[in-house]
């Protein structure tokens, strides 16, 4: 079997000489501009071609390992093996990371770093490793030349190695760096929008609270809309309450012919919690009003005042069961039968869908 490794390790160098030669035709001597786009995969193969030339490196240097090549290293069992291993792959390393940085057309040292570590470094080992194989043990042990080379090539694995941490400490800073900044920017901007978000809350409320109570209803209505927060929203539920002629003026604001502004006034009622016993009226009279909506639209599309299909049926009916389960039942049929007209099946499926909980006296999602 020993006999046999020479042979086995010389064939491996062989096939590492030929990727390393690849590796410089590919990179055409290490002046390659890497592609960009699509293009840009086939650089995996710079990966590849040093990483299996060097994998098979190291099976040629633990042949000449078995064959006796490296006692001169130390006559303890298994340190001969470690030191090859350990170099083998720090000099892979080397080899690989300079084939790689040779893609990085920002450094004009690019193609010379590349050539002596993809090409003339793996050529050197392999001459190393391929005179030990084919030479006696005891004549290499006796020779001066392969412990000052072997010591060389020990030191660049070392540095290889060392270079490796220090790359893996900076890489780590840089890191714990980004994640940092990326920290006390969200702090940045959580305080910067806390400080807008208030000042918009005094903004609205100022506004609030400057209106004289004879302002148009739709303007107080408009202090419901969601870009209100839960604290003004009450502020203006108790203001609009207070209001003189409540009743009427919201009577009045259902005499709009668009639906949407008609619904301001029942997300009125659905937020303001108990409702007013007169309030039940306007809403009978609105939803009465939304299904003859719905009706005249389903047949002309063109009209354009349904501007959410199941939206103004669940605004509507959130209003409704703010005065008990099924009070408006008979209205809610009616709307029911008109929104069944709607031509387009999936919103007309989930407008069906809430009115059906409203008639079988379920609770109506809130959001």
């Amino acid at each position: 079997m020993k006999t046999l490794l020479p042979g086995l390790g010389t064939a491996a160098l062989g096939l590492a000489v030929l990727f390393t030669f690849a590796l410089a035709l590919t990179t055409k001597m290490f002046t390659l501009r890497p592609p960009s786009g699509p293009d840009a995969m086939g650089l995996v193969v710079v990966l590849f071609l040093p990483v299996a030339a060097w994998v098979l490196v190291l099976v040629a240097a633990l042949a000449g390992v078995g064959h006796g090549g490296f006692d001169w290293v130390s006559r303890s069992p298994g340190v001969p093996t470690l030191a090859v291993l350990a170099t083998v792959v720090g000099l892979g390393i080397l080899s690989t990371a300079a084939a790689i940085f040779s893609l990085e057309v920002r450094y004009s040292s690019r193609t010379v770093l590349g050539f002596a570590g993809g090409l003339v470094l793996p050529l050197a080992v392999v001459a190393f490793l391929g005179a030990l194989l084919w030479s006696e043990p005891a004549a290499v042990s006796a020779a001066r030349w392969p412990r000052p080379a072997g010591v060389a090539l020990a030191g660049l694995a070392a540095l290889s190695f060392a270079g490796g941490l220090v790359f893996l400490a900076m890489t780590s800073a840089e890191k714990a760096r980004v994640v940092e900044e990326a920290r006390q920017a969200n702090e940045d901007w959580e305080a910067r929008n806390r400080r807008e978000m208030d000042a918009l809350r005094e903004k609205q409320a100022a506004e609030l609270a400057a209106l004289p109570d004879d302002a148009p209803i739709e303007v107080f209505l408009s202090h419901l809309f969601i870009d209100k927060s839960e604290e003004h929203h009450q502020q203006a539920l108790e203001r609009i309450r207070a209001l003189p002629d409540l009743t009427a003026r919201l009577a009045a604001r259902l005499e709009q012919p668009e639906p949407l502004e008609r619904e301001h006034v029942l997300n009125f009622i659905a937020m303001a919690g108990t409702p007013e016993p007169d309030w039940e009226p306007l809403v009978r009279t609105a939803l009465v009003r939304l299904a003859a909506d719905y009706r005249a639209e389903a047949k002309d599309l063109s009209i354009g005042r349904i501007t959410h299909v199941k939206g103004l049926s669940w605004g509507a009916l959130l209003a409704a069961e703010r005065f008990g389960p099924r009070r408006f039942e008979e209205e809610a049929r009616e709307l029911r039968a008109a929104v069944a007209l709607w031509p387009n099946e999936g919103p007309r499926k989930d407008a069906l869908a809430v009115i059906d909980l409203y008639l079988e006296g379920s609770p109506l999602p809130r959001e």
